[in-house]
């Protein structure tokens, strides 16, 4: 089986590398009207740190934790070319290859996870499924008639400003399986089957370009939810033995369906806003334990997606004084669920029955400054950029028995959910050798006392890109961004773009 992969990964790089690149893609017809190009990417991970506490399976440093492959082909065709008596037609299909060897030919513990004995654990036998995919990644038809715009089919849409970590942007559901958090949010969003449309209004009173637009993602249809990455995966949430797990996706009904509306604007040709309400599928499922009757002592974990309203906006603009962007966004997260042992598993605190959903309202908001500056010490012929983010969340109505279902080392205990939470990032960039090599340093900050720090560098000689990273989780197991501290591991990536 591995030999078969590897030959297959083998022939599509020979195959894209041979290929008459112009510009990264190239052309079916003279016309230029179908466009062909695609990605071939190559990912290693090896974990620099020990494993501890509650993470399974352990873990020796210098053991690799992921190596995946990817191959995606993108073909655009231009149907009609938008004038005064026609429109703009045009369609879009990527498809995706995924196969994740770290199953196959990775550390024992890793192929184990095949084992039935697993099965209580998580996906068992089912990892097969798990570790690799063939399927139309996006395909849809863009519409564009003077000031009107549709999109249909299944794609991608984000309505946020953020880097890092996600405010507005929760949309498409979110890929917790492969590298979670140590993955680029671009990279972890899966399309899902919607209509799409924008309506530019023009001039309105003071503010310019305004612009509703809208979506909606029938609740009966193929309905995409967040996967959880199976216990015992490299990318897991550490815990120790839980009851047997069942996930419920949310049932095919049109009270499921995810939609919103938007409405955008420049006022005085430098702040731009947006002011925004949709509902959408919570990334992370909620645990209610089970108690069942019939059979005295027996409970299980039962995980459920549910659906939350959203309304919030933000705000950009140039600052002069400073010659730096300032960028600002706020969301009201409508009845969200939280956990709280004595109301999600009652039967934990000797009352046997099943657990119900709490919800409660969050505040969240960003404040951000983009700026470009010259530091001539390091380099003279580049600028560089910084990225600098302040996000926090508020539970109006808290409940001091509110946790996280993520437990200490070595009591058990669950996490505390704060009623203030507060992380900081920051992005620096810049670029060297005429912009072949670009060197970045992302640092996410929790005041708790808990930091995560990912220096990578990338080398471009088109068609090829390759980056190396690591990514270093130093804190407290009881800290938000400490939960994964013994997940430190360094990445190469090698890219091929056609």
């Amino acid at each position: 089986m591995l030999k078969r992969y590897l030959l297959f990964i083998i022939a599509i790089i020979f195959a894209a590398a041979t290929l008459p690149v112009t510009a990264n893609a190239f052309y079916l017809d003279d016309d230029r009207n179908v466009e062909l190009k695609g990605k071939v990417q190559a990912r290693v991970s090896w974990r620099t740190d020990e494993s501890e506490g509650y993470t399974y399976p352990d873990t020796a440093k210098g053991n690799m934790v992921q190596q995946r492959n990817l191959f995606l082909i993108e073909l655009n065709h231009s149907l009609l070319k938008q004038s005064e008596t026609t429109p703009d037609l045009k369609y879009h299909i990527l498809g995706r290859l995924l196969y994740e060897g770290v199953y196959d030919y990775g550390p024992k513990a890793y192929q184990d996870l095949r084992e039935p004995s697993m099965t209580q654990f998580g996906d068992g036998p089912n990892i097969d499924k798990f570790k690799k995919d063939a399927d139309i990644w996006e395909a849809y038809a863009d519409y564009t008639k003077g000031r009107g715009f549709l999109r249909v089919g299944r794609q991608n849409l984000s309505w946020g400003e953020t880097d890092i970590f996600q405010l507005l942007d929760r949309i498409n559901p979110i890929d917790n399986t492969f590298g979670g958090s140590f993955e680029d949010l671009d990279d972890r969003r899966i399309p899902i089957w919607m209509a799409r449309g924008t309506y530019n209004l023009g001039q309105i009173g003071p503010i310019s370009t305004v612009t509703i637009e809208g979506f909606f993602n029938p609740g009966f249809a193929d309905q995409k939810v967040a996967p959880m990455a199976p216990y015992g995966t490299p990318y897991a949430y550490p815990m120790p033995l839980q009851p047997p797990t069942y996930v419920h996706d949310p049932e095919a009904t049109m009270s499921n369906s995810r939609t919103g509306v938007r409405l955008q604007g420049v006022v005085s040709d430098n702040f731009n806003f947006s002011l925004a309400h949709y509902k959408t599928i919570v990334d992370t499922p909620t645990a209610v334990v089970t108690f069942a009757p019939t059979v005295p002592g027996f409970v299980t974990q039962d995980m459920y997606y549910s659906t939350e309203q959203v309304t919030g906006g933000s705000v950009s603009f140039f600052e002069s004084h400073l010659e730096a962007i300032i960028r600002a966004e706020v969301a009201y997260f409508w009845g969200e669920p939280v956990f709280i042992p004595e109301v999600n598993a009652p039967i934990l605190f000797g009352q046997f029955r099943t657990g119900t959903i709490p919800t409660k309202d969050v505040f969240r908001y960003m404040v951000g400054i983009d700026k470009n500056f010259w530091f001539r010490l390091l380099n003279e012929r580049s600028m560089f950029n910084a990225y600098l983010q302040y996000f926090a969340e508020y539970y109006p109505a808290y409940d001091d028995r509110q946790r996280v279902p993520v437990q200490r080392f070595p009591t058990g205990e669950l996490m505390t959910e704060v009623r203030y939470d507060q992380k900081i990032t920051l992005v620096l960039s810049n670029s060297w050798l005429e912009g072949t090599l670009n060197p970045q340093l992302a640092i996410a900050y929790d005041p708790r006392g808990a930091v995560m720090t990912i220096p990578s560098i990338e080398y471009q000689i088109d068609p090829w890109r390759l980056k190396v990273s690591y990514y270093r989780i130093d804190g407290d197991n009881d800290v938000s961004l400490g939960i994964l501290r013994d997940r430190d591991q360094v990445s190469v990536q090698l890219t091929l773009l056609f």
